[in-house]
């Protein structure tokens, strides 16, 4: 299952509870009644949750199926290779 769901448990049970409260607030119609708080809980909420994540995930940590290889030459090449398209 590990390799199914990557990352820490509570960040799943977070995403749970989060689409919960959102099912809530959708079915309390709060998007439509109360529109200001509706945005700013959700803007505040996913601050909250993203630094979370970010904060408890360790370096070097796998958080993507597949591994993200930073070779800063090949990234390089790819950034001169796109300035030449925009260019011309």
């Amino acid at each position: 299952m590990r390799e199914i769901f990557l990352g820490k448990v509570w960040h799943w049970v977070l995403l749970a509870a989060i689409a919960a409260l959102l099912w809530w607030a959708g079915d309390a119609k709060l998007h439509v009644i109360h529109f200001n708080t509706f945005i700013l809980s959700i803007l505040a909420g996913s601050v909250v949750v993203i630094l979370l994540v970010v904060r408890t995930t360790k370096p070097g940590e796998q958080v993507t199926r597949d591994k993200l290889e930073e070779d800063s030459e090949n990234a390089s090449e790819d950034l001169a290779r796109d300035d030449e398209r925009s260019a011309g």
